[in-house]
């Protein structure tokens, strides 16, 4: 007898008890537990995970290899062609080894990856630098063509595919045309009108948009010249500008110290001449109507804004002699049939037209260290928007009242009002602009809530070159040197759609030197279904097929 009871070393027989008892209570709780089990169809699990886990020890290890199937489990089925045929194992006892030994996926329980899965959700950004994307962007770069802009006679438009330098393009030839312009008929989608040195300017019949046929690299491309055969091969085309209901468009042009403007037909024909005493014209448009073209040209040290009225035959002037154009130039915008704004440097002036004479009808309150670039109008919000180059978008009302955005680090090179269809009316509280810098940014912004933040921001690789809306504003691009994106209005997450440049000496300057890749001009313009955009650097022009 010891202290905690009698000293018994052996209990063989109450062990043995105790274990039958134990075994018998751990089978019924375990047959009950596969009972219960057997209903319930576990979703999340393969069909080869769902047979229950065992050690294989619970009745003995010396049990026969056999795998056991209670009595109340579920038998396995078997589907035929004429019905279903039903079989099940004899229970036998478990030997073999644990099932977590020799699962294939290491896998030591049923995982629910190997189920039904739910949809992953969609990485978005707000650009192509900003992290991984999952959407698919497409690529446009098959749905390219190449407009030649030698004039050889036989103008042809080259598919993508005709990559391979030909005689006459801008790789074989060092007198190759720079492209200066490029504009698309605002209501005619298949007419596109270009322009630039080597006496360039021209209006192509371009196909509409279709993919190109296999093996086929060259497609006849019909047009005819804005410019008359006789101009020496030195002519530069410095502006163009249609008519808002594309019937005519205005050429100015600079041939050996000696500026014109010519307007002509969509159709070719040479309507009226204008001469002016001092070349180049750096801009040129149509007031609303179409009544009166604009002019801004440099004059003896000054700047000259010339308004003609080729109807009538009749031109009006204004000089400005302390402001020259070569140091800063001048932008203007139309606000009326017969009002315009002109800005540059620190300089902002509502200018009107009477019957004789321009006269200045408002100097706006400007700073000392204003640097004006561009200038844009908006009719439907009556709002003036200006650019400059230090990154600032300033909001003009019709009293003069300006407010001003911190848009970009650095100088804002491109600009525009959306679009809207005339019958769209559009909220009352929203009409958004487009900025793009320096900063390789994009920014649209609500100018009737500016002191808010812009509505998106969106990034490319470069700095931005150029920007354009699709005449509906429901699509947005963006050009740097080498690249275009498109993106959705109001579905800024993920671009639609993007454009590489191919590798071709056309693309770079003449200028450029073996250390750098200067880019004189950039041409980016949708035409007038949003379907086709053209894309201009130098001597190449690419007219890229986008479907929505």
């Amino acid at each position: 007898m010891g202290i905690f009871g009698p000293l018994d070393a052996h209990p063989q027989g109450r062990i043995e008890a105790d274990e039958e008892e134990d075994a018998e209570g751990e089978e019924i709780i375990e047959e009950e537990v596969t009972r219960k089990r057997a209903p319930q169809q576990l979703s999340n699990v393969s069909p080869a995970k769902r047979q229950r886990l065992s050690n294989g020890l619970e009745n003995g290890a010396d049990a026969p290899a056999a795998v056991t199937v209670p009595a109340s489990a579920p038998t396995a089925t078997t589907a035929t062609g004429t019905g279903t045929d039903s079989t099940t194992a004899a229970p036998a006892p478990v030997t073999t080894p644990m099932e977590i030994d020799n699962q294939p996926d290491n896998h030591a329980y049923p995982s629910p990856l190997e189920g039904e899965q739910a949809p992953e959700p969609v990485v978005r950004t707000d650009g192509p630098e900003q992290g991984t994307q999952v959407d698919k962007v497409e690529e446009l770069a098959p749905e390219t063509t190449f407009i030649r802009l030698v004039y050889d006679g036989q103008n042809q438009i080259q598919g993508n595919r005709g990559a391979t330098p030909s005689p006459s393009s801008p790789s074989g030839q060092d007198n190759a045309p720079i492209l200066l312009r490029c504009e698309w008929n605002p209501r005619d989608p298949s007419i596109l009108a270009a322009g630039g040195t080597d006496a360039l300017a021209r209006v192509w019949t371009v196909p509409r948009a279709g993919p190109i046929e296999p093996g086929q690299d060259h497609v006849s491309l019909q047009g005819h010249s804005l410019i008359d055969r006789d101009v020496p091969r030195d002519t530069i085309t410095t502006a163009m500008s249609w008519t808002s209901d594309g019937a005519a468009i205005a050429v100015a042009t600079d041939s050996r110290n000696h500026a014109s403007i010519n307007v002509w037909s969509a159709e070719g024909a040479h309507l009226q001449s204008m001469e002016l005493s001092e070349p180049p014209i750096i801009k040129m448009l149509w007031n609303p109507n179409n009544t009166a073209l604009l002019a801004i040209s440099p004059d003896k040290g000054g700047t000259l804004i010339t308004v003609h009225y080729p109807p009538a035959g009749n031109s009006l002037s204004y000089v400005l002699p302390d402001h020259n154009i070569d140091a800063t130039p001048f932008d203007a915008a139309w606000t009326g049939e017969a009002e315009f704004l002109l800005c540059g440097g620190d300089l902002m002036l509502c200018l009107q037209c009477t019957e004789t004479t321009i006269v200045q009808a408002r100097k706006f309150e400007t700073k000392d260290d204003d640097l004006f670039s561009q200038v844009l109008f908006d009719g439907r919000s009556r709002l003036a928007a200006t650019s400059s180059d230090k990154g600032t978008l300033d909001l003009w009302d019709e009293s003069g009242q300006r407010r001003s955005i911190s848009a970009h680090q650095g100088t804002i090179t491109a600009m525009q009002w959306q679009p809207l269809p005339e019958n769209q009316s559009g909220p009352d509280d929203e009409r958004l602009i487009a900025t793009g810098g320096d900063d390789c940014a994009i920014l649209i912004w609500n100018a009737r809530m500016p002191e808010s933040k812009p509505k998106c921001f969106l990034t490319m690789d470069s700095p931005i070159m150029r920007l354009a809306f699709t005449p509906d504003g429901a699509f947005i691009a963006g050009a740097t040197s080498t690249q275009i994106l498109i993106w959705k209005v109001g579905s800024y997450a993920v671009p639609r759609a993007s454009w590489s440049r191919p590798v071709h000496p056309g693309w770079l300057s003449p200028k450029a030197s073996a250390e750098t890749d200067e880019e004189d001009e950039h041409c980016l313009c949708w035409d007038a279904d949003g379907h086709k955009l053209a894309y201009g650097s130098n001597s190449r022009l690419a007219i890229i097929n986008f479907r929505r």
